[in-house]
């Protein structure tokens, strides 16, 4: 029976290394997520359940657009929760996010993932290390993607499965169909 994990495939030996190969899956995540939202009928594209979910994928770029300012010294660029959000201007939006979180990835070590970083939220300020935020990113994404999944499949739109070990299966042959 094997015992290596989905992580000692990709060299996972150090903690960052962990880190980029679950954001390689939260890409992905937010792919099927948008394939979801494009899938909802235009004919119910008006409910309010459509802005909703369409507020909460801009939310969660907004999430990661923020954070990855803060982390590198600057000020948060993007409202927290957008108001008026736009199909069409979402696919861009991950994508570019996407392009810059993983070259943030890219650029830290395991040491650089324990240094504080200062957040201020309802007048207090609190210190947290890089760590904690980014695994608060990756249980935030899956919270909300599952909320827009729940609203996607109440506008009868196409429902696509975001689960890791879905994306594990599918990535990794050794973790495929046992049967054979």
């Amino acid at each position: 029976m094997e015992t290596e994990s989905p992580l000692e495939k990709t060299g996972a030996e150090s903690l960052i290394a962990r880190y980029r190969h679950w954001y390689a899956h939260e890409r992905d995540a937010s792919e099927k997520m948008l394939v979801m939202l494009e899938s909802v009928p235009d004919e119910v594209r008006a409910d309010a359940r459509f802005a909703r979910a369409l507020q909460l994928a801009a939310h969660l770029a907004a999430c990661r657009e923020n954070y990855l300012e803060i982390f590198q010294g600057r000020e948060a660029i993007s409202p927290w929760w957008p108001e008026g959000v736009s199909l069409d201007t979402l696919q861009t939006r991950f994508a570019k996010m996407e392009s810059g979180w993983s070259e943030y990835l890219d650029a830290l070590s395991d040491t650089t993932l324990t240094q504080n970083i200062n957040l201020e939220e309802g007048g207090y300020t609190y210190r947290w290390n890089i760590e904690g935020q980014v695994f608060q990113l990756l249980g935030h994404a899956y919270y909300h993607r599952g909320q827009i999944s729940l609203l996607v499949d109440q506008l009868g739109g196409t429902t696509v499965d975001t689960d890791y070990v879905d994306w594990v299966f599918a990535n990794d042959p050794r973790y495929g169909d046992s049967t054979g």
